[in-house]
């Protein structure tokens, strides 16, 4: 298929939207074939046993539903029911261990209406509301995902699926651009249907394509007051897609892509890109005009360079020896140096030497490209050598010494860690000098000030964090900067906290209905050193305590199935809370969690008591602050 994905069908039935009590009724190996024989909706790669390993498998009771796992224990479906209304009404699919996709039963109609891709799947999520078995509006799409949906639907010619990721009217007015602006996008939706009907019918490739790879630029941002524009505006110029048929890779030039919310949405008809059609793909940008240089290698060229880079990667990936693979990067920032060398216009040459920086670091952080630090340094001479690529320096200049710090601290022995820290501390404070305004100075201080508060000096972390918001606002390390300045300025103060819960996405705990009773609000992940053994210190506490102290887990473990295998396995019997995100989730970057595990003790008057405290003082803490609670407050709640 198009997308990578291997099925698609309807619904397996009414039939099988069965009562739950009726699916508990059943024996195992009957729950375990209703289980498999339910079939996603959309589109979704998920595994489905043989009949011969289907035999083997087993349902698991859990809370609100089942769970089916095969021989070996790895899941490959879930059923709940989320409402309590005794009926089915969420669907979890499964490839090798992760949850890949889901479905809901939003409304009670029994008929699946939210479709969400998970983990390596994507990260979608669409609303089909007229119950037609197609998405017909879109609730979280990435602008990669984006160029996949245009590409299926250039493929099967489906009008309505080129509709859903068309930005509507009420939209480009919820934009707030100036007037020019405004009528440029209007003209070009106009008449974008008719257009996309008529590549459609071209039929410049078949379903049988493959979606392959996503091309441009970083997103870019108009920033508001720019010719009447109310509000920024996130966007990319010149996006472009690549599918590969038979012997050949296609171009789809997607053009100018716009961020509402969560979804990336198109403002025109794609077009096949082709050498011959150049100028036409530049002057379909709206924001920035490229030079027609720039649209070459954007158009013709980018789907042979991106052939090249692809077979490289691949050759990379299947290649045995540390020489082979040291020489294969090596090649690799060859073609990108040329890249950059050549390009026609600053942007382009921008993109070029970023994706070469992102990649040989990687490569030096796998211990993978020896030479890797001398052909970050001769290339940082070089950008150094003119003003007008400070920027560019300074991007080249994070990352090599980014790299250099990661491999060292692994080569180091005894207290030489010591020593490779202080020079990072070093290396930090002069990146944040050299490069006061630079996209990576913001991240730069968050690095510094996390360091500081490992060191105890939490008076220089605060000064680095409020400077983050001061000086880089929109930044990405903000609101981890706000988190960690609410989290050091905490006690004796109310916490402002709500997380959802594991498991049930749709319902979160606010600590603020919590107040009555002692909380003990633990953040973990299960790839921690001892959590086995600090989870049985919070057991102790929970059975200690079980009036007076509620404890509240939020795990920032990268994967959702991982972090409730470690809670069936241990035993985990309060509530836990996550989203996904890992250590840079919403809820951890609410209070700026940098280390692991760590923990808010909150007292019946609803202040913070202490915030991580030491192994050895949290039991005394939480047992004086228990003496406070006067009477039994109501247990935790979720809430929608």
């Amino acid at each position: 298929m198009l997308n990578r994905m291997l099925n698609r069908t309807a619904c397996a039935g009414a039939c099988l939207l069965c009562a739950q009590s009726v699916l508990m009724g059943q024996s195992v190996s009957k729950q375990v074939e209703i289980v498999l024989q339910y079939k996603p909706v959309q589109d979704v790669e998920y595994t489905i046993p043989s009949d011969e390993d289907s035999q083997s498998c087993k349902a698991r009771k859990i809370e609100g539903g089942l769970r089916v796992v095969d021989g070996n224990g790895m899941t490959l479906r879930e059923v709940l029911d989320t409402n309590d209304d005794k009926s089915v009404d969420e669907w979890r699919y499964f490839l090798n261990g992760l949850e890949v996709y889901r479905e809901n039963d939003t409304n009670g109609d029994k008929k699946k209406d939210q479709f969400q891709w998970s983990t390596t799947a994507g990260t979608r999520m669409g609303i089909d509301s007229d119950d037609d078995g197609k998405i017909d509006q879109w609730k979280v799409l990435s602008a990669a995902e984006l160029t996949a949906e245009v590409a299926m639907a250039v493929a099967s010619g489906d009008a309505a699926r080129f509709d859903a990721v068309l930005l509507t009217a009420d939209e480009l007015k919820e934009l707030g651009l100036g007037e020019e602006k405004y009528e440029q996008i209007k003209a070009k939706l106009l008449g974008a249907r008719e257009k996309f009907a008529a590549l459609a019918a071209s039929k410049p490739f078949t379903t049988a394509a493959k979606w392959t790879q996503f091309n441009s630029v970083r997103p870019y941002s108009y920033p508001a007051g720019t010719d009447g524009s109310e509000q920024n505006v996130e966007f990319y110029e010149n996006a472009s897609a690549v599918v590969h048929e038979g012997e050949s890779d296609i171009e789809i030039a997607v053009g100018t892509m716009i961020r509402v919310g969560n979804v990336w949405k198109v403002i025109d008809a794609p077009m096949i890109a082709t050498a011959e059609n150049i100028n036409e793909v530049a002057a379909n940008n709206v924001f920035i005009q490229f030079s027609t240089n720039a649209a070459a290698a954007a158009a013709g060229g980018t789907a042979q360079t991106s052939e090249e880079l692809t077979k490289l990667d691949e050759q990379i990936n299947l290649a045995q020896t540390m020489d082979e693979m040291a020489a294969l990067h090596a090649k690799r920032a060859d073609l990108l140096e040329s890249l950059a060398q050549n390009a026609g216009n600053a942007e382009e040459r921008a993109q070029w030497i970023h994706t070469l920086a992102d990649g040989v670091t990687g490569a030096i952080q796998q211990g993978i490209y020896p030479d890797g630090p001398a052909r970050l340094k001769a290339l940082l001479d070089t950008l150094k050598e003119s003003e007008d690529d400070k920027a560019l320096a300074a991007y080249v200049q994070f990352r090599l010494m980014s790299a250099e710090y990661t491999i060292s601290m692994m080569k180091a022995s005894g207290t030489g860690w010591l020593q490779v820290r202080s020079k990072w501390l070093e290396d930090l404070a002069a990146f944040i000098q050299e490069y006061p305004d630079a996209q990576d100075t913001a991240e730069a201080m968050l690095q510094l000030a996390m360091e500081n508060e490992n060191d105890g000096t939490d008076d220089k972390a605060l000064a680095l964090y409020s400077e983050i918001l001061t000086k880089f606002p929109e930044s990405t390390s903000a609101a981890k900067a706000q988190g960690a300045m609410t989290r050091l300025e905490c006690v004796g103060k109310p916490l402002t906290f709500t997380a959802k819960v594991l498991g049930m996405q749709d319902k979160q705990v606010n600590l603020a209905s919590l107040k009555g009773r002692v909380i003990v609000l633990h953040f973990w992940a299960s790839w921690m050193s001892d959590a086995a053994r600090e989870m049985d210190k919070l057991k102790e506490i929970a059975a200690k305590y079980p009036q007076q102290v509620i404890v509240l887990g939020v795990n920032v473990d990268d994967s959702a199935e991982i972090a409730q295998q470690f809670v069936d396995t241990n035993r985990m019997t309060w509530y836990q809370m996550r989203e996904d995100g890992g250590m840079e989730s919403r809820p951890a970057n609410a209070l700026g969690i940098f280390n692991i595990p760590t923990i808010f003790v909150i007292g019946a008057d609803g202040n913070v008591i202490s915030r991580n405290p030491l192994s050895t003082e949290l039991l005394p803490i939480v047992a004086e602050a228990a003496k406070a609670v006067k009477a039994v407050a109501p247990a935790a709640k979720s809430e929608k």
